[in-house]
């Protein structure tokens, strides 16, 4: 027997209002779950998560998942904001064992348009096994815009690098040290700085790549 995990671990910040979208967004996971719910959605999170089936209101919200029959996103969830900036909310999502990626990133987007609208959100997972299992171990990216969400891995990465013509220039992706001549690391620092940007470097070029 061997258990595998998917690890994360991110914050981010938003807006009070959206904030509460995700705030019940998990409590409607928490209810769903058990197999029932604490009243109707809010307005605000109907017009968030517009239903896909007319006479249930939480349809559209159990869509987000890859198994709507399990409305779980996997991770511990923590929030609130501080006396210095209190129209800010900060969200840390986290987990080492079951971090859900396409679940959260749907979550962001359907609740944070205001925000992403700004700038992005990305975070990174991990994957790992309790045994030394081949093929369990790796990770990967998302990057949340207000469009489109943008996934790669661990995985994907190496195909890319295995593939490519050994003259040409790596792929975004290949390590956290490695600069890439056409993504420099300046213009990241600098977005960085500006708040243009929440993404990790190999991340950020990623996204410019795509």
């Amino acid at each position: 027997m061997a258990d595998s995990y998917v690890q994360g671990s991110f914050a981010f910040t938003c807006t009070n209002a959206e904030m509460a979208l995700i705030e019940e967004a998990f409590q409607a996971s928490y209810d769903l779950e058990a197999g029932s719910t604490s009243g109707d959605p809010t307005p605000e999170f109907l017009a968030a998560f517009p239903p896909l089936e007319p006479g249930d209101p939480w349809s559209g919200f159990v869509g987000i998942f890859p198994d709507p029959d399990f409305p779980n996103f996997g991770v511990d969830f923590e929030g609130g904001n501080t006396l210095d900036r209190p129209d800010v909310s900060t969200v840390h999502l986290y987990s080492t064992t079951d971090f859900q990626p396409d679940a959260l990133a749907r979550l962001i987007q359907h609740c944070c348009q205001s925000t992403l609208q700004q700038a992005p959100i990305g975070f990174e997972w991990a994957c790992s096994c309790s045994r030394a299992r081949i093929g369990e171990f790796g990770g990967g990216a998302g990057a949340i815009f207000p469009d489109r969400i943008v996934f790669d891995n661990t995985a994907q990465m190496l195909q890319r690098a295995l593939n490519s013509d050994p003259y040409d220039a790596p792929p975004p992706g290949q390590g956290h040290w490695d600069e890439f001549p056409e993504h420099p690391l300046a213009d990241w620092q600098a977005e960085v700085a500006n708040g243009d940007t929440r993404l990790g470097y190999p991340a950020w070029a990623a996204v410019r790549a795509a």
